[in-house]
């Protein structure tokens, strides 16, 4: 176990796999087999397509044991490999026929020959063997071969450098010191990490780290007595003090590593072996181990789906690997701080965590199968989420998934290939009372269709993972911005970001970059569009959509590659990827709310020439906008209305969205002309059309008409003239209709209505402004003050049914 664990980030390694072969292969064997095959080949595959290296060869041990035919188990074990691995996409790896059968106890068994002759005639056709070494660093290798023989394990890089100036005319220059440290880590003879806190010194004997691992990743029966406790702690949290860590390494076989014990637990953080909890008011003074913790959660899959939204990497492989798993737990819990139960036990578990991201906002991840699945709450609604801190918090997770992936091909010279990384990302959507996932380049379109189900869900509030990031003081990217991470890059740019792309580059620019992009006549296209444009931001956006309707190479990457080809800044990318900065002492509990058609004419005398780049900014797509142009050829202010009339019909117009584009058109003074005052019945107007679909496609009215019968704001009349109708559609677009004419209060019994009935998600999105104000205050619902309390709610129906009668029979006894 430890040696693969040392030995994870060889390419060009053979790896032994060995089990008792004394007994059958039963259900747990065969999945520690599974795990560790899918451990191999997840961190020591080449990138290389096809090929059949790594191998790992299997090894059967207590062949003494056997109390049969020994050549009958060694076909059994062979036939039960097989059929484990029958579907496995690692299956060219393996090597088992004819297994190997050993008895370790027989240093004349035949079959330990045979494993020397195999493991020989696997180095031998390994591609890589062969390969020429520079005969520079032999004298260095040496060197470091003789401390390592006389038990010296570590060496400070000052030493080494005074090792290699012995070495005379042999001596290493600066560079390649450097080269030698990383081709022989990529062989596994040393361990050595260009980073803070690790480039001092070099681990010259990898089977130290070995001892380092075992010291705390082992089973209890290899704990000593008197650190028990220490050892059942870990299993259940994970949790372990620095000074217990070392008293652990106060035993005598673990004494070699006090001497470097700061430099040992900064190697173990690095390796993600241990992690320190993010966590502002205790210090670091203990650490979390994740592969140790046993504990499951029990509640795995209850997820508040009403004021959440999901983020999942789905990994190639049947199941996450172990060992992404463990150090994503430690990424994830280091970033962001771990939440605490009841009973005052950390919110960690062998496939579970939960953490606090800000007071209004949590964050779990769960393991379904090949899935990590991210849920990002909103202690309220999930309408209300942050939209920078889902997309940062995205960023965050992929960028945190990525490098993992990344790492073990980072001590190899095959680092500097595109790594096809071992998962993709999707985003989950609620489909009934399960998720749902989509790729997440499918967010570009406001519907998405969920082919298991065949029903219809908007992407908006989901698309929050990928939304602007948080702005960059001065606007520009500081030194250590990577750029974008591949789950940007491999995303197709919308008409929006398109929008901004045109305002960051100049005609200039634009066209040499049109130029690599185009590959039909784009000479002859650009004269025809800068011959029907003038401006300069219409000449860009009109040239760069032209080149994302002729292909479907449309992603950023693309853009990326061709702004290199022209010398121009990439960083321009982010730059268009990022969130603006509105002022704060704007009214926030306004800006989630539909703007108001008064403060849409306000704005008619303030857009001008800008039309065009608000309609594209506020999501309107260039087809869109052309057609307006054409409906109002020289009425410019007409072209602004429909734009402002077309925008605010869409489900996320909202005062927020409004106030950024004014911004980001440097139209921010025209912010203070805005009232932000929307009257209760435009609210409800607004929210009905918003959700007209919904209510007339999903609801089943009858007990939705009994309970606003009982609040006496709909009468016998009125529930006939519904269910004359005899279609469910039907019916509903008469309530519908109904609640358009009355407005209040007989919709605010309606939402309530909805929300006792179970439609609780729908019921949340309906509510207006003061509505929420009334729902956090406790305010009771209406009723009509003329009725006695009547509990039982068949007779509260019934009475209003029959209040007419009651009225005339009072009447005619007075």
């Amino acid at each position: 176990m430890y040696t693969i664990a040392c030995l994870k980030v060889l390419t060009r390694g053979t790896f032994v796999l060995i089990f008792n072969g004394g007994e059958s292969i039963n259900e747990e064997d065969g999945a520690y087999l599974v795990h560790w095959v899918n451990s191999v080949l997840t961190y020591c595959k080449t990138l290389k397509k096809d090929d059949e290296f790594p191998k790992v060869l299997f090894v059967a041990t207590h062949k003494d044991q056997v109390k049969g035919d020994i050549e009958e188990q060694r076909h059994s074990l062979e036939t039960s490999i097989e059929i484990l691995f029958q579907n496995h996409g690692g299956k060219a790896h393996l090597k088992y026929r004819p297994l190997i059968f050993v008895d370790a106890r027989n240093k004349d068994d035949q079959d330990i020959d045979e494993l020397k002759k195999q493991l020989v005639e696997v180095a031998l056709d390994h591609p890589r063997c062969g390969e020429l070494m520079p005969t520079k660093f032999v004298p260095l290798e040496l060197q470091l071969a003789k401390k390592v023989e006389d038990k010296q394990n570590i060496v400070t890089i000052d030493e080494l450098k005074h090792m290699n100036n012995q070495n005379e005319i042999m001596a290493l220059d600066n560079d390649e010191l450097k080269l030698f440290l990383k081709v022989n880590h990529a062989l596994g003879k040393l361990i050595f990490f260009d980073e803070a806190g690790l480039r001092d010194k070099v681990i010259i004997d990898p089977v130290f780290l070995i001892d380092v691992l075992r010291s705390i990743v082992t089973e209890e029966q290899f704990w000593p007595h008197n650190l028990l406790q220490i050892f059942k702690a870990l299993k259940e949290s994970g949790k372990l003090l620095k000074k217990e860590l070392y008293e652990i390494w106060k035993q005598e076989c673990f004494q070699m590593i006090l001497e470097h014990k700061e430099y040992m637990v900064e190697m173990l953080v690095h390796l993600d072996i241990i992690c320190r909890q993010k966590d502002d008011t205790n210090g670091s003074d203990y650490f979390i181990i994740p592969c140790m913790i046993s504990t499951k959660r029990e509640d795995n899959l209850r997820m508040p789906f009403d004021r959440s939204i999901h983020l999942a990497y789905t990994f190639k492989d049947e199941v996450v690997p172990p060992a992404v798993l463990y150090r994503f737990i430690a990424t994830f819990i280091t970033i962001w701080k771990l939440q605490v139960s009841q009973n005052s036990s950390l919110l960690l578990f062998t496939d579970s965590a939960d953490v606090s991201i800000d007071e209004e906002h949590d964050m779990r991840f769960d393991i379904q199968r090949n899935k990590l699945i991210i849920t990002l709450s909103h202690k309220t609604m999930k309408t209300s989420i942050v939209s920078t801190i889902a997309s940062t918090a995205q960023e965050c997770l992929t960028h945190a998934i990525t490098q993992i992936s990344k790492f073990y091909f980072s001590v190899t010279e095959d680092s500097d290939c595109s790594l096809d990384l071992p998962f993709t990302t999707q985003v989950g959507i609620v489909c009934g009372t399960t998720l749902c996932f989509l790729d997440h380049t499918c967010l570009s379109k406001d519907e998405w269709i969920c082919q298991d189900h065949n029903r219809k869900h908007k992407t908006d509030i989901a698309s929050r993972w990928f939304a602007d990031k948080v702005p960059a003081k001065g606007d520009r990217c500081n030194a250590l911005c990577p750029g974008l991470d591949n789950t940007w890059l491999n995303r197709k740019l919308d008409d929006k970001r398109l929008g901004r792309l045109a305002v960051e580059l100049t005609k200039e620019e634009t066209k040499g970059i049109y130029m690599h992009l185009k590959d039909r006549k784009p000479d002859q296209t650009w004269k025809k569009i800068e011959s029907n444009k003038t401006d300069e931001f219409d000449i860009n956006i009109n040239a760069l959509h032209d080149w994302k309707k002729s292909t479907h190479l449309t992603t950023f990457n693309n853009i990326q590659e061709s702004m290199k080809k022209e010398d121009i800044d990439t960083h321009k990318l982010c730059q268009i990827l990022r969130d603006v900065q509105i002022n704060k002492e704007l009214p926030i509990a306004k800006l989630n709310l539909k703007p108001s058609r008064s403060d849409m004419k306000i704005l008619l005398n303030h857009i001008g020439k800008e039309t065009f780049q608000l309609g594209i900014e506020l999501g309107l797509s260039v087809v869109e906008m052309h057609q307006i142009q054409s409906n109002h050829v020289t009425n410019l202010r007409g072209q602004t209305e429909e734009v402002l009339c077309k925008w605010r019909k869409q489900h996320h117009a909202t005062y927020e969205v409004l106030v950024k584009t004014l911004y980001r058109l440097d139209l921010a003074g025209v912010v203070e002309s805005l009232t932000y005052e929307v009257g209760v019945n435009e609210q409800i107007e607004d929210r009905i059309g918003d959700y007209q679909n919904e209510i007339i496609e999903e609801l089943v009215i009858s007990d939705i008409l009994d309970d606003m019968m009982t609040h006496l704001v709909v009468s016998v009349d009125d529930r006939r003239r519904i269910e004359q109708h005899a279609g469910q559609d039907d019916q509903n677009k008469a309530l519908v209709d109904l609640l358009m004419q009355r407005r209040e209060p007989t919709y605010t019994v309606f939402v309530k209505a909805l929300q006792k009935i179970g439609y609780q998600v729908l019921a949340e999105n309906l509510k207006y402004e003061s509505q929420d104000r009334d729902s956090s205050s406790g305010s009771s619902p209406i009723e009509n003050k003329r009725l006695s309390v009547v509990t039982n709610q068949h007779y509260k129906v019934r009475l209003q049914k029959n209040y007419s009668l009651s009225y005339l029979v009072l009447n005619t006894m007075t």
